[in-house]
């Protein structure tokens, strides 16, 4: 199992809205903060809601998890895209966070 975890984008007390648990539509004009993965290779594979075209993101408050495989697998290449859209109002700043990712293995 892969999991990710940590904060949104924040700027001082400023942030940018996480998106959530549901795979959404990156929405130009409306704040979000997301990710979605891709896996290539191996037997590994992306759990929703991270599977899909769009973006999601709900490791804010506990890990979230991304990924799993059902067996040993050593040549499984995961990859991830990261999203961050502002509204017009959305103040200035310069956003960043630091996500942990944790991978667990299962004997």
């Amino acid at each position: 199992m892969i999991y990710v975890s940590g904060a949104t984008l924040t700027s001082g007390a400023n942030n940018i809205d996480a998106i959530g648990g549901t795979n959404t539509a990156s929405s130009p004009g409306t704040e979000q903060f997301g990710v979605r993965y891709s896996a290539s290779g191996g037997s590994g594979s992306v759990d929703a809601p991270y599977a899909a075209a769009g973006f999601a993101y709900n490791g804010v408050s506990s890990p979230d998890n991304i990924a799993s495989v059902a067996g040993a697998t050593a040549t499984t290449t995961y990859s991830a895209r990261y999203v961050g859209n502002i509204t017009a109002v959305t103040p200035s700043g310069s956003y960043a966070t630091t996500l942990t990712y944790t991978a667990t293995a299962t004997y």
